[in-house]
């Protein structure tokens, strides 16, 4: 309908794909996706990974960061 501004509900499908289009390699390699969308918030889902961890198992700052 020409003229109708409404927009269409983002999907975390949706906020994957931007994700993947606007990060750098590095970070998508970590498996950073998106869980839940709900008003003017996401909240992004970091998966343990024992590959951006420091010694004793801590995650690095920069993975923390991504997400």
């Amino acid at each position: 309908m020409p003229g109708n501004n409404a927009r269409m509900p983002l999907t975390t499908d949706d906020a994957d794909k931007i994700l993947s289009a606007n990060f750098a390699p590095w970070v998508l390699e970590l498996g950073l996706s998106v869980e839940e969308l709900g008003g003017r918030r996401a909240v992004p889902r970091l998966p343990w990974s024992g590959r951006p961890a420091r010694e004793g198992d801590s995650p690095s700052g920069q993975a923390l960061n991504c997400g």
